[in-house]
């Protein structure tokens, strides 16, 4: 890669990447890495922590509006659409 072609980059997603790297180093101060590897395993595991903590909390938003319900099975919560007439009531949220 190319080093100083970042003019294609939004600035947005720029500042975003730098913010997750900036986090990673605050977690593991003596790590240290090449593009390919930060990419790799710095920024993708941040993205995918930051991902299903926002997975997390959408499917509490759909389930408490009716529009997804859940059932425990195997000691995993597996989501599902909730199906008109189903005979699971909404989840009050607060």
């Amino acid at each position: 890669m190319q080093r100083g072609s970042l003019m294609s980059i939004s600035y947005h997603y720029q500042t975003d990447v730098a913010l997750l790297i900036k986090n990673y180093l605050k977690k593991h101060p003596d790590s240290e890495d090449t593009v390919i590897g930060i990419t790799d395993w710095w920024v993708k595991q941040q993205k995918f922590v930051d991902s299903m903590a926002a997975v997390d909390c959408a499917l509490q938003v759909l389930e408490s509006q009716g529009e997804v319900s859940s059932e425990e099975r195997n000691n995993e919560t597996y989501f599902k659409l909730t199906r008109k007439g189903s005979s699971k009531p909404p989840v009050n949220s607060l």
